[in-house]
């Protein structure tokens, strides 16, 4: 299945930066930080695998939207959240 243009890394969203903070307290905020940038670091782990492992798709191998990395690094941007220092790495592949 092809993705769609929202699986796609791409320029930055014109949407403006939500103050999760202001929506939830600075703990609750800090836990969907630290839950989103786990759940990237845990993709990325499952995207190396499979691409050591050598499995890929009929016709392709797995891309880093394949695992909705580049959807994670858009709300964290959405969020206000730097990207991680691995953004750029996982990009390249």
């Amino acid at each position: 299945m092809p993705p769609s243009h929202t699986d796609q890394a791409g320029p930055k969203p014109a949407h403006a930066t939500v103050d999760l903070e202001s929506l939830l307290g600075d703990s609750d905020a800090e836990l969907v930080y630290e839950g989103l940038h786990r759940l990237r670091e845990l993709k990325v782990e499952a995207l190396q695998l499979v691409q050591t492992e050598g499995v890929a798709l009929p016709g392709r191998s797995f891309e880093p939207w394949d695992f909705g990395i580049a959807q994670i690094d858009r709300l964290l941007a959405r969020l206000g959240a730097g990207p991680s220092e691995e953004s750029v790495s996982t990009q390249e592949h």
